[in-house]
């Protein structure tokens, strides 16, 4: 008999788990998109490759690009947060909220340097390390789900400055708690994914790269995320089943 209850809840489980990762065809989906240059560089963005891949799985898919911004400073956009109650209420109803930032702010900073050397380096990093937490601090305010944040590659530029401080800036992107980081580091370190080496961001290939990379991590996440929820269901259903059993044991005993 106990053997057929657990039987008859993992039959269920599995019923129940495949509804739940079916039942969004139907429904609508949005995505926010927090960016800088990144995001709007090309006609085709590694955002708009997202968006194509979630109409496959939703019946509508809503993209927001509107607050993203050329030349965006990551100050700048908490301020925008701040002052804006439009942006507030699409951070509360997104499904999705995707940021790239930092790198504007770290490319800018480096080229104000007359004489460069990793004092200053170090400043410029920890500026934008409080900025960004701050940030993120911000949109927590607002947006209570996993943040996925767009890690950067290396630059083409032959500037040591600027290529060692973006592996310390994909560092300050992962640091905060709730943040799933996208990680392109080694996946752009080749010329082909660039118009030409003067750019510092990537052609239409290099955007198809981000995109994919960004729908493996977020496939293998929400597998994760729906085995967790497939053990934690199991789990309180088996404690129901054996509580049951414990009970009528105990009510025959009598």
């Amino acid at each position: 008999m106990k053997k057929l209850i657990k039987l008859l809840i993992l039959i269920l489980l599995n019923i129940s788990v495949y509804f739940i990762y079916n039942n969004t065809k139907n429904s609508t989906y949005r995505i926010l998109i927090l960016g800088d240059n990144l995001s709007l560089a090309n006609k085709q963005t590694y955002i708009d490759y997202y968006k194509t891949y979630k109409l496959k799985k939703y019946h509508q898919v809503y993209l927001n690009k509107s607050y993203s911004k050329k030349d965006l400073s990551v100050s700048n956009l908490r301020k925008d947060i701040q002052a804006n109650k439009t942006i507030k209420r699409d951070l509360i109803s997104t499904n999705i909220l995707i940021i790239n930032v930092g790198y504007n702010d770290l490319v800018y900073k480096i080229s104000l340097l007359e004489d460069k050397n990793p004092n200053k380096l170090a400043t410029i990093l920890n500026e934008i390390r409080n900025d960004y937490l701050s940030l993120i601090k911000e949109i927590k305010k607002y947006y209570h789900k996993d943040i996925i944040v767009i890690g950067y590659y290396p630059s083409l530029k032959d500037d040591y400055y600027l290529n060692k401080g973006i592996t310390y800036l994909n560092k300050i992107l992962r640091e905060p708690t709730k943040v799933i980081y996208i990680d392109t580091y080694n996946d752009l370190n080749n010329n082909k994914y660039f118009s030409n080496s003067n750019t510092y961001f990537p052609n239409t290939l290099g955007h198809q790269v981000i995109s994919k990379k960004l729908i493996k991590t977020l496939e293998n996440n929400k597998n994760i995320w729906y085995i967790n929820k497939a053990i934690y269901i199991y789990g309180k259903l088996f404690v129901m089943a054996e509580g049951e059993i414990i009970w009528k044991r105990e009510y025959i005993q009598k």
